[in-house]
């Protein structure tokens, strides 16, 4: 394993058990408790853990203990109409017979499985809960899902962590789509969750395409870590509340914006 993958599985153990002593985490990983007191060091340096004698304590980011992360039942009534619209258009135009998609478990993202029954074939690979139980009514011996594993994120409904992360390294998808909670021009897209916000990276990678599902409620928000620059994406699928301002500032970095 190497360091970054050691570092981001510590954490993700950390975030799973809450705290846990030097000892116990060299041997969960097989290494000197001198490594994983480099890599807490570095945690620590990053304001993701709490160094405490003998060991390490999670720490819950800022913006979960200040600007909360909406629970899902919040995120999916919000703007209900405008993310049912961007879904359709986004599997209308966007996903094609006998491809093989990657869809995140956004309250947008997940909405586009109520629009693939119409698909002759196709490959959905997922981490998110949601959307498989969405897409799980047109599942058949052509229409497939695949979902990875690794640890269970309830406010999310997402599978997190080094084993979402190394699932996604190993498929290629044609196109993912792809939202966040945030954007600004600065800081790009953003979200409250590192280990969310990790697997997306990994998502991204994967793919040939990345289409953005952003409605414009979201822009000019900002959270605790970017899940992608805008010149990450290639397509963003948003609605008509867009400022004009921020529409030629997107088409002038060279991004398909399609405004529904």
């Amino acid at each position: 394993m190497l360091p970054l993958q050691r570092k981001q599985a510590l954490f993700a153990y950390l975030a799973d058990k809450g705290a846990a002593t030097l000892k116990e985490m060299s041997v969960h990983f097989g290494v000197s408790e001198m490594t994983i007191r480099r890599d807490l060091n570095a945690l620590e340096r990053e304001n993701l853990i709490n160094r405490s004698h003998g060991g390490a304590v999670y720490r819950t980011p800022a913006a979960e203990e200040g600007r909360d992360e909406p629970a899902l039942t919040t995120k999916a009534s919000s703007n209900r109409d405008t993310k049912n619209r961007l879904a359709a258009y986004a599997a209308q135009h966007f996903v094609r017979s006998g491809g093989t998609i990657a869809l995140e478990n956004g309250t947008t993202v997940s909405r586009m499985a109520e629009h693939l029954e119409g698909m002759d074939e196709v490959t959905l690979l997922t981490n998110g809960i949601d959307t498989l139980n969405l897409f799980r009514p047109y599942a058949s011996e052509k229409r497939t899902m695949i979902s990875c594993g690794g640890l269970f994120r309830d406010k999310s409904g997402t599978f997190v962590g080094p084993e979402a992360e190394r699932f996604f390294a190993q498929y290629h998808a044609d196109v993912l789509f792809l939202s966040a909670l945030g954007y600004t021009h600065e800081s790009g897209f953003t979200d409250p969750n590192l280990l969310d916000t990790q697997v997306k990276k990994a998502m991204i990678r994967s793919a040939g395409q990345v289409v953005m599902l952003l409605d414009s409620s979201k822009v000019g928000q900002r959270f605790l870590t970017q899940v992608a620059a805008l010149d990450d994406i290639d397509v963003w699928i948003t609605d008509e509340g867009l400022e004009e301002e921020e529409r030629m500032r997107i088409r002038e970095a060279g991004i398909d914006l399609h405004v529904v």
